[in-house]
């Protein structure tokens, strides 16, 4: 029941800014996705929730789709660059790579973030970069300790960035995951009103 609930819900959203079939193509995208990720945090056997969180859930909250935040960034590449510890929660360190620097314009205003790629990765994800972020958004409507957006590494010198797509760590929900901290360089000086919320909010110190 949940399951149909959280597709009607999804897909009767209006898509800020859009309105051709392609459009609407793309709204459906972001619904299967949201749906998903609902029904992972639903499942008892791969949700990341603690259990108290778990019994509690009523599903993931998100900004209404908005096709401004939607961009394409160009891309910068760092050939080359060393590994670094790039600090975690639970004062561990895990060792990075910058791979690239992301240029883009928002709101009529030029950004860049730092698109990292893990040392040592699972299998399946050798061509996985994630960008992990944080705006003024964190610790209101957000969780505190950032974002995430995941990328493939781009093949050419462009690359799009879907801040709906944008998602909160797991360690948001249960102390035992351990996650990237965002560096300072991706530090965002405005709200980005995309992508999950954080319906915890309330209950962080």
């Amino acid at each position: 029941m949940y399951n149909k609930l959280l597709t009607a819900g999804f897909l009767m959203v209006s898509l800020i800014g859009c309105e051709s079939a392609e459009d609407k193509a793309y709204l459906e995208q972001i619904g299967a996705h949201r749906k998903a990720l609902n029904e992972t945090f639903f499942n008892a056997y791969s949700t990341p929730l603690d259990s108290a969180n778990f019994n509690n859930f009523k599903g993931l909250k998100f900004y209404p789709p908005n096709a401004a935040y939607k961009v394409t960034a160009m891309v910068e590449p760092m050939p080359e660059m060393p590994s670094f510890l790039l600090p975690h929660t639970h004062d561990t360190t895990k060792p990075y790579k910058y791979f690239a620097k992301l240029h883009f314009k928002l709101n009529n205003q030029q950004y860049t973030l730092l698109a990292l790629e893990q040392v040592v990765k699972k299998q399946g994800y050798e061509n996985s970069l994630v960008i992990p972020f944080t705006d003024q958004t964190n610790g209101k409507e957000t969780y505190h300790g950032g974002r995430y957006l995941d990328i493939e590494k781009p093949t050419e010198n462009s690359i799009t960035l879907d801040f709906n797509l944008s998602y909160n760590p797991y360690c948001a929900y249960n102390d035992k995951y351990i996650c990237p901290i965002p560096p300072k360089e991706n530090n965002m000086s405005i709200a980005i009103p995309a992508g999950m919320k954080y319906d915890l909010v309330k209950n962080e110190k």
